[in-house]
């Protein structure tokens, strides 16, 4: 998964929660059986959510960002679909 975002004044209404399982059900239906999605480790409430919808850290540490040119701390995590 790339980029999830809830506008500000949505956040906290369970649309990104919502909006999450939607995209996994979909991917489940298309076969998959891994949902991925990274963040940056800062990002407390990102993590939050992703938990609470089932995803568990995989990876924690520094990873380059291509689109920034700059070594970030970042979260891997991954969720079993079925």
């Amino acid at each position: 998964m790339s980029d999830l975002w809830v506008h500000p004044t949505h956040q906290g209404k369970g649309v990104g929660g919502a909006l999450l399982l939607h995209l996994c059900e979909l991917m489940a239906a298309e076969g998959l059986t891994t949902a991925r999605i990274d963040t940056h480790a800062r990002n407390l409430g990102a993590i939050r959510l992703y938990k609470r919808c089932g995803f568990t850290i995989i990876w924690h540490g520094i990873e380059f960002s291509r689109s920034m040119g700059v070594p970030l701390e970042k979260v891997h995590l991954e969720k079993l679909l079925g």
